[in-house]
């Protein structure tokens, strides 16, 4: 009788065909779902940097510092401006929802202030204006981080930097 329990402990222990191919069949389904799983995380972080990229700009406020004429040369903001106060800044804000207001013209913001719709790409910024005009405004980074943009007006160049 000893020897028939150890074949019948022996035979216990084989696993059938149909068990097997059970097995296989869970563990390429865990496979599966765990590639499914990376492949969904890969997804949400790109989308996140992306989405981060592009709303860069959300809710800034950007002052012009320094300038160049036609020739290349740099000259003193307020030329640029043709006015005379030691303190004047044009400025350039970004809203939370795509939104800009630019401001280039002496006296009251009321007088002078554009405003328009932007879209960001990795090296300029499409300016789409209320009254339907177009400008690219090329964008300065370092290290992934906008730290300037370049406003063509008039005969000169305006640079903004962040506040």
């Amino acid at each position: 009788m000893a020897k028939s329990k150890k074949k019948k402990s022996a035979a216990s222990n084989k696993t059938s065909p149909a068990k097997k191919k059970l097995s296989a069949k869970k563990l390429l389904a865990i496979i599966i779902a765990a590639v499914l799983v990376v492949a969904l995380i890969v997804f949400i972080v790109i989308m996140s940097v992306r989405d981060h990229a592009a709303h860069a700009l959300r809710d800034t406020y950007w002052i012009s510092q320094s300038a160049k004429n036609a020739s290349g040369d740099e000259v003193d903001i307020r030329e640029v401006y043709n006015v005379k106060y030691s303190n004047y800044q044009g400025y350039l804000t970004f809203d939370g929802e795509n939104g800009f207001e630019l401001w280039l013209s002496p006296g009251d913001s009321n007088d002078g202030t554009h405003t328009g719709k932007y879209e960001l790409s990795d090296t300029k910024l499409t300016a789409t204006f209320d009254e339907g005009s177009v400008v690219d405004f090329p964008v300065t980074r370092k290290d992934g981080k906008i730290t300037s943009i370049t406003v063509p007006y008039d005969d000169y160049t305006v640079y903004f930097y962040p506040k």
